[in-house]
């Protein structure tokens, strides 16, 4: 073998292998850093078309701004409103702009079909900026605030509607401008890569008439937004206002409901009331007086307005609870339940959490209906527009399964003889109770434990009892069975009717009535009977049930037999007699 030279170094140079393992692993740094390239400008392009777009519904609301709320509206057909809204509500973007649309009024010039050439067109108006081109529409709509109870533009409720504020200066009234910028990126995912952006903005309706004087008007106490005040709850407020006065003005009150107060400085009516009633000027004297804290210049006393010509009422009802009329339900059994509302003379929307899958729930009525598979605890919250405050109401629901009676067979007791015969229940709430008729006068059934028990049995003959047992909840389930006490080679026993009879209302019957008297050398058995149908007795030898039945039903009959003398065995025999 060749020796290696001494001047030769181990270090020098690459291996072929690790000069190819080098270059792989360049090549894979490479390619993610081409993707990341690639992704980067990709969000970089969506991002600054997305600022281009902010600033064209910018640029759009601005010019809104310029014009005149009342002409907002100009050359805006109701047709073409129609086909505008029509559109984005089933195109990509209805989600998006479902916020704004639900909140304001689709409105348009009646009977007019213009719309594409409106100041605020109808139809998407093209817009390219740089290399992109976007979609612009313009959405226009009223809506109004109603300050005294919040403070969002929403649609305007109709004038005849009782939930409108009657004092028209707690409403403002808006149009409701909403620009839909579109355009097409990779990286957008609405359908064709479509990308979206939203602005909106309000402009008052009313023309701008405001006087200004140096002097402040008398004080004038307005309308407020009246509501039902709740007993014992500290939930509701009344706003009392007023405009003019030289500020601040000063509040108080007389004979308001029991509980509540004004506060001198804000007009706010509010406490927690005690007593049930309704208050107003009229009937209690009731009313709300203001005063400016200085008269003006060359007035000697403060001005001042009070309510009663308003006509104020104010009413305490008791709040809302959901009582339902069944707490309770078996397994696989249907329910309608309704929550009970202490005081109806205001209405009352519902809503409702926690209820399984498997029930329904009708907000305006409250009822929940459905099948539910198991107990469950839900919350059935109560809102009246008399005050708009909701009234949490824990409710809940206990499913058992169905009450039921193990049946029980027929039973064959010796004559003189002690019994035990147990009833046997399941299901319901376990609180059962048990009774039973039918049974030999010697025996009874515990109402606790179900236990049928006594003796000796003294009268033979053939029993037809029927148990019965009900639970805590309601529930209520019977069973018969057959008892037959002594031995007809030993005792003394009917031998017909047949154990079930059935007949025709109206039409006669002769039914024969035989023992085993002959076999055992009994004399001068006397049948008697209970039960009969009306129309029906027993013949004079006691050898037949005769006569015409007159009333459909099922009668439990119970003929007795006894023997002459005076240690005879007596026996009695029941049978079912059916009507039809």
């Amino acid at each position: 073998m060749r020796g290696q030279p001494s001047d030769r170094r181990m270090d020098e140079g690459f291996t072929l292998l690790e000069v190819l393992v080098a270059l792989a692993v360049i090549s894979a740094a490479m390619a993610g850093l081409g993707a990341f390239f690639v992704n980067g400008a990709l969000t970089v392009a969506q991002q600054r078309d997305q600022r281009y777009a902010a600033r064209l519904a910018s640029s759009a609301l601005e010019q809104v701004r310029a014009l005149e709320g009342s002409a907002l509206l100009d050359g805006r057909g109701q047709a073409k409103v129609d086909q505008q809204w029509a559109e984005v509500q089933s195109g990509p973007f209805a989600s998006m702009m479902q916020p704004y649309l639900s909140h304001m009024l689709k409105l348009g010039i009646p009977n007019s079909t213009e719309g594409d050439n409106a100041a605020l067109p109808t139809v998407p108006k093209p817009v390219t900026v740089g290399t992109t081109s976007y979609q612009q529409s313009i959405f226009v709509g009223p809506c109004e605030v109603y300050v005294t109870r919040d403070d969002d533009c929403v649609v305007p409720l109709p004038l005849t509607d009782p939930n409108r504020p009657t004092d028209a200066t707690s409403i403002l009234s808006y149009y409701r401008v909403v620009v839909l910028e579109t355009w097409r990126h990779k990286t957008c995912t609405a359908p064709g890569n479509q990308c979206g952006y939203v602005a909106s903005t309000l402009v008052s309706s009313k023309k701008d008439d405001a006087k200004f004087s140096s002097t402040r008007a008398i004080p004038k106490i307005r309308q407020p937004d009246m509501k039902v005040f709740y007993r014992n709850l500290n939930k509701v407020s009344v706003k009392m206002k007023v405009t003019g006065g030289n500020l601040p003005n000063t509040w108080s009150a007389v004979n308001l409901p029991d509980g509540l107060s004004i506060d001198p400085q804000t007009g706010m009516v509010g406490g927690t009331p005690t007593k049930l009633g309704t208050w107003s000027n009229a009937t209690t004297g009731t009313y709300v007086r203001v005063v400016e804290n200085a008269p003006p210049t060359g007035t000697l006393s403060p001005r001042s307005d009070n309510d009663k010509a308003l006509g104020l009422t104010w009413k305490v009802i008791d709040p809302p609870v959901a009582r339902s009329p069944a707490t309770w339900s078996y397994a696989g059994a249907a329910i309608s339940i309704a929550p009970v509302v202490v005081d109806t003379s205001v209405p009352y929307t519902y809503s409702i959490s926690g209820l399984p899958a498997e029930l329904s729930f009708d907000p305006a009525t409250g009822v929940i209906t459905g099948t539910p598979a198991q107990t469950f605890s839900a919350t059935v919250t109560a809102v009246t527009t008399a005050n708009y405050v909701a009234i949490d109401v824990p409710f809940a629901h206990t499913v058992v399964q169905p009450l039921t009676l193990q049946p029980i067979t027929d039973q064959t007791v010796d004559l003189v003889s002690t019994v035990s015969v147990p009833a046997v229940a399941a299901g319901g709430d376990g609180k059962y109770t048990f009774t039973a008729t039918g049974l030999p006068v010697e025996l009874s059934i515990n109402a606790t434990t179900g236990v049928i028990s006594g003796g000796p049995v003294l009268i033979a003959g053939r029993y037809l009892p029927t148990v019965t047992v009900k639970d805590g909840l309601g529930g209520s389930v019977s069973v018969s069975f057959v008892m037959q006490v002594g031995s007809p080679s030993t005792t003394l026993m009917f031998t017909a009717p047949a154990a079930v009879q059935t007949s025709s209302a109206g039409k006669a019957v002769t039914i024969p009535i035989t023992t085993n008297a002959d076999a055992l050398n009994v004399k001068g058995v006397k049948v008697t009977a209970t039960g009969l149908p009306t129309g029906v007795s027993v013949d004079k030898k006691g050898e037949n049930l005769t006569g015409t039945p007159l009333l459909p039903g099922v009668y439990t009959v119970t003929l007795t037999g006894t023997p002459s003398g005076k240690d005879a065995q007596v026996t009695q025999y029941t049978f079912v007699w059916t009507i039809l």
